[in-house]
């Protein structure tokens, strides 16, 4: 289970100017102010685990940008063109918009689904995690059925 973050000023790795925190997994940079942006507010995540090793869990990137950032704030993740790539390391980037700014495309409502069937896999939730709101498989395929 991902611990609580901490704000610490004596980081490794601390790039000048960001705001740092850490928990047992992970050391996030943060850059509240970024320049020459037009979005004022616009939030800059850059995360990587302490160990150092290869990270793309999309809930634990959804649950971090939630801890720092609010949970209905929108965030993005950028797949450059070649020209701007940046890949120096396992780290990954995350942006945020300001508060009641919303990405221009995506789904419009909420579904969270716990298992898989032959079409999809995803793996369970860790203890303690699963949302509230989260739907069994059985619960989806009836929904379907009441839309067809």
């Amino acid at each position: 289970m991902m611990e609580k973050f901490k704000e610490v000023t004596d980081a490794p790795e601390q790039i000048r100017g960001d705001k740092c925190f850490l928990n047992n997994l992970y050391q996030v940079n943060v850059r509240f102010d970024t320049e020459g942006n037009e979005w004022k507010g616009l939030v800059w995540l850059s995360i990587k685990r302490k160990d150092k090793e290869v990270i793309h869990d999309w809930r634990e990137l959804q649950q971090i940008k939630n801890l720092l950032c609010g949970e209905e704030r929108e965030a993005v993740e950028i797949y450059p063109a070649e020209s701007r790539l940046v890949d120096s390391s396992n780290q990954f980037h995350l942006w945020v918009f300001p508060e009641g700014e919303r990405v221009p495309f995506g789904y419009e409502n909420r579904l969270v689904v716990e298992g898989h069937s032959d079409k999809s896999k995803q793996r369970p939730f860790k203890d303690k995690e699963q949302p509230k709101d989260c739907k069994t498989l059985e619960e989806v395929k009836e929904m379907v059925k009441k839309n067809e």
